[in-house]
């Protein structure tokens, strides 16, 4: 191979390798964009969940104080339960990365555990029955230990990638 050969191929593999590398980091950078971009939308949409079940206690509370009848509360909660459905409808149809796939799915479980207790709850409200609350409280307890678990999930990947 004549010298001007030599160079034009070594020229062409320097080049190939410093594209490589910014392909590489190009790549890594998009990921981490993309990781950092759900974690925001993460955090602002456990807010907004918190946001709605807070209401939703104060109303439990205005209920228990007897400002509000059984059946009015009864209604209320099927409002609720529109809502909290839609919410998790919402975040269930957007994409996780993979490393988000652990705090998506547990955080999905304490939405549908959350909304059986309140299924539970309105018919514990028009019935009477007792066993359909302790049956509510189940579940909402379910909620919690999905919801601690999604967030530990949550901490762990935002502590690797920050």
């Amino acid at each position: 191979m004549n010298k001007s050969n030599r160079l034009k191929t070594i020229f062409l593999i320097s080049l190939s390798s410093v594209a490589l590398i910014l392909l590489f980091y190009v790549n890594v950078a998009s990921v981490q964009t993309a990781q950092n971009d759900y974690a925001n939308y993460f955090a602002t949409f456990t807010q907004s969940s918190a946001n709605l079940t807070r209401a939703f206690q104060d109303e439990i509370g205005l209920w228990q104080l007897g400002s509000v009848s059984n059946e009015t509360m009864a209604e209320l909660t099927n409002t609720y339960l529109v809502n909290f459905t839609k919410q998790m409808n919402d975040f269930n149809q957007t994409e996780s990365p993979a490393a988000f796939e652990s705090a998506k799915i547990s955080l999905l479980n304490s939405y549908n555990n959350e909304i059986k207790s309140y299924q539970y709850f309105r018919d514990y409200l028009l019935s009477g029955n007792e066993s359909l609350n302790d049956v509510s409280t189940n579940f909402l307890s379910e909620s919690l230990k999905d919801e601690a678990m999604s967030f530990k999930s949550f901490k762990e990947v935002t502590n690797k990638t920050s």
